[in-house]
């Protein structure tokens, strides 16, 4: 597939562009949601489980902070005769694949800091590959069809987010990681194969400005009028980023400590899946309407959704159910799965022009990266403050910040011109 295309892309061409997407949220889908929280509260027991499952994924995402723009930046300037992102997409899952095997060996009486130490490699890895990927979608989809692309990187967030938690829930069994991490590692290098191969790039034409550390520090500083949207295209993404990362590595002890499951990583696995399951078909339907029908309506409805059902899992933990915790968590999907789709294609709407798409969309990406460190390691400091007491006020306060934060980045969304 050419860059330049001016026809309309095929169903091939869409599905080689966004593979490498589904293998990128099967990963965090399994780590995040199911692996981490199990594997975190065997090596530290459960009296500290709360506070470290905070502070890794915060630790972890403070250097993606730095390595997903950063390898944008240099995927901009890239030479290679076989395109500017794929080197680094290669490269980078390399790197990832090989720490996701290092952390399979941890358990019960592990070393945190270590484990620690192999997870920043995950991150290294998988966001020296993410952030030219994210570039490489303003390189080879026209604007016209960049609604319906977003569609199907919705759609493949939603089914590797789906398949991941699925696959983890089933194969963590006890104390054995390896079966999942190396399920992982596979799915990453067949996936990653299938956008390599049916992704055809043009080479950079002329050489680029040599990379400058200042220019490139200031870059980020996102100055001047032609930045104003994207500036609130960022902060809108961030605040509900906040929202969704301050219960989604929670949401296995809510179940064990407050709903009592008997199996609280099979059932988050289960309600994490009800919640994909029940996006998937918004976010096909959503990216395609909101290039005839405008983005901001899109934002609105869904933020609303996921801030009415943040307030209903309170009600949870008043009455305990896992039955209503999956119908609360099909409304939160229907809105999350719209959210999603009209997202990424604002973001691209509003991206200034010129050659520095992939650090651009390196920055927009730290909008995600940003509050996984910070959403984490508040929830986690408020349920440690709160654990002595009453571990379900401190849920209380957890889900009332989630709606909060939806709210806000719901409105702020009209700050953006230009676009309906």
């Amino acid at each position: 597939m050419s860059p330049d295309r001016a026809q309309r892309l095929r169903l091939r061409d869409h599905l080689a562009i966004s593979s490498f997407w589904l293998a990128y949220n099967f990963q965090w889908g399994a780590l995040l949601a199911i692996v981490l929280p199990s594997q975190i509260a065997a090596i530290v027991g459960d009296a500290r489980k709360e506070l470290y499952n905070g502070l890794v994924p915060s630790i972890g995402a403070a250097l993606s902070l730095v390595a997903t723009p950063i390898a944008g930046a240099f995927s901009d300037r890239s030479l290679s005769r076989v395109g500017r992102r794929r080197p680094f997409m290669a490269v980078g899952t390399g790197i990832n694949v090989l720490f996701l095997l290092l952390l399979a060996r941890f358990g019960a009486g592990g070393d945190v800091w270590l484990f620690v130490l192999c997870y920043l490699g995950v991150q290294l890895g998988s966001n020296w590959a993410g952030g030219p990927y994210a570039g490489l979608i303003p390189d080879v989809v026209p604007q016209a069809e960049r609604g319906a692309a977003s569609g199907w990187l919705a759609l493949m967030t939603a089914g590797g987010t789906l398949l991941g938690v699925i696959a983890a829930g089933r194969l963590i069994r006890g104390e054995s990681y390896l079966p999942m991490y190396g399920t992982v590692a596979a799915v990453l290098v067949l996936f990653l194969a299938v956008t390599l191969v049916g992704v055809r790039e043009r080479p950079l034409g002329m050489r680029p400005e040599p990379f400058r550390v200042g220019a490139f520090a200031a870059s980020f500083l996102l100055r001047g009028p032609r930045y104003r949207n994207f500036f609130f295209v960022l902060l809108t993404r961030a605040l509900v980023m906040m929202g969704i990362y301050s219960v989604f590595t929670f949401f296995q002890f809510f179940l064990k400590d407050v709903v009592r499951a008997v199996n609280p990583a099979l059932g988050t696995s289960y309600l994490i899946a009800t919640i994909i399951a029940t996006g998937i078909p918004t976010s096909l339907a959503a990216g395609a309407l909101s290039d005839r029908h405008g983005r901001k309506p899109m934002i609105y409805a869904s933020g609303g959704l996921m801030a009415l059902a943040s307030l209903l899992f309170i009600g949870v933990g008043l009455h305990p159910s896992l039955a209503a915790m999956f119908w609360i968590g099909a409304i939160f999907g229907i809105g999350y799965g719209a959210y999603q789709a009209v997202d990424w294609a604002l973001a691209i709407d509003v991206l200034p022009k010129g050659e520095a798409a992939a650090k651009d969309m390196g920055i927009w990406h730290v909008s995600l990266v940003l509050p996984q460190m910070i959403a984490p390691a508040l929830t986690g400091i408020i349920l440690s403050a709160f654990k002595q007491h009453s571990l379900l006020l401190g849920y209380t306060v957890v889900f009332s910040l989630t709606a909060v934060w939806f709210v806000l980045g719901t409105v702020f969304v009209r700050q953006v011109r230009g676009v309906r």
